[in-house]
Order: C-alpha cells, then structure tokens, then sequence
C-alpha cells in the first residue's frame, strides 16, 4: 500500500514538472515570436524609407535633367544670335630671295693621241707605228760579307789562352748589323765572348746570311 502511494506521488510529481517545463517553453517560444514580429516591423519601416529615398532622388535626378537640357538650348539660343567682330590676322611679309645658280664647267676635251703612219711599199698601205714602252728593269744591289781586319788582338789580348785555337766563325747580316753569331768548334766563353765582339766591330751593310771568318789564336 505504501510502494503504490510511493510511485502515484513520484508519477504525480513526474507529471507536474512536465507540465511546468512545456509552460515554461511555451512562453519562450510566444516571447521570441513577439520579438520576431517586432523585428520585421522595424525592417519593414526601413525598407519603407529606403524606397521613398529612391523615389524622392529618381524625382530629383529628372528635375535636374530638364534644368540642364534648358539651360544647353538657352546657350544655343544665345551663341546663333551673337554677331562675332571680324578678326583680321596680319601675315609678315616675306623678302624675296634671289637665287642664282653657276653653271657647272664643261669638261675639257680630251685629245686622243694621234698614230703615226708609214708607208708600205710592198703592200702600199699606210700602217700606224705602235710605240712600246721599255720595261724598266730593278737592279737589286747584292751585298757582300764584311771584310775582316786585323784588330782581333785588341779583343783577346787580357784573356789567359792555354793552347792554340783554330776555329770557323760562321755569321748572319740582317739589316745591317751582325747576328746569329755561331762556332764549328767549343771555345771557352771568355775567347766566344772577345771574338763576337770583334765580329760585331766589322762594318756590315744590307742582309746577308751565311757569313764566315777562320780564325786561329795562339796559346799566350
């Protein structure tokens, strides 16, 4: 008996809260809508101004249009009626130039060379005499080795020479001066040194190769 009295209250209490929670969402639910409605009211007023807006700046767009188009046909008006004052513009005189122009000189004539003509006995004609011009003819100058002299001692006389040399000096030209110098044998370097001086002493002239001095030094 006490378990059912138990559960019809917790049903009944079940049943309450249920009906205070579907109340309570119920009135949510009404006070959303009011704010709802109230919202579009709102939006409903600005859209009404904002179309009036339009239409009240279409009207004045229109208005200004005219204006404007009466004020152009008004300036048209008045430029067709205005007389314009001639206006004259003064053109610099120009001074007259001369211009004389030199005929070009006429080439000389040039005279053609006149052919002589002799008489042909046999074949009784007159045959034109051809001069022909002589050939030049280049002598080229030759040149010769230089002439050897005796200085050679000047040269070698402070060397110390232990034995006797006998030897070929063999020598270019070019340009007129001594190059190339070469010996068929060894010499020690101070006597190649003395003798190639002496060599380059030698008066020399134009481009020759080959040149050859035989040369013997005593022991001293």
């Amino acid at each position: 008996m006490k378990i059912a009295t138990t559960l019809i209250c917790l049903l009944a209490i079940a049943v309450g809260i249920n009906v205070y929670s579907s109340h309570t969402e119920r009135d949510r639910l009404e006070t959303a809508l009011r704010l709802l409605d109230a919202r579009i009211s709102e939006n409903s007023t600005s859209i009404k101004e904002v179309e009036d807006y339009i239409v009240d700046s279409t009207i004045e767009l229109e208005r200004m249009h005219y204006i404007m188009m009466d004020n152009i046909r008004d300036v048209g008006k008045s430029l067709n009626s205005h007389e314009h004052e001639p206006v004259y513009i003064e053109v610099p005189e120009v001074p007259a130039v001369e211009i004389t122009t030199k005929p070009e000189p006429k080439p000389e004539p040039v005279e053609e060379p006149t052919l002589e003509r002799v008489y042909d006995e046999e074949t009784q004609l007159h045959t034109p005499v051809f001069t022909v011009e002589k050939e030049v003819e280049v002598v080229k100058e030759t040149f010769s080795c230089p002439k050897a002299n005796s200085k050679l001692g000047r040269y070698i006389e402070d060397i110390s020479i232990r034995k006797d040399y006998e030897f070929v000096a063999t020598y270019d030209v070019v340009d007129s001066s001594v190059d190339n110098i070469r010996f068929d044998k060894t010499l020690p370097n101070s006597l190649k040194f003395a003798v190639s001086r002496y060599i380059k002493s030698l008066t020399a002239r134009g481009n020759k190769a080959d040149c050859k001095i035989s040369i013997k030094v005593l022991e001293n």
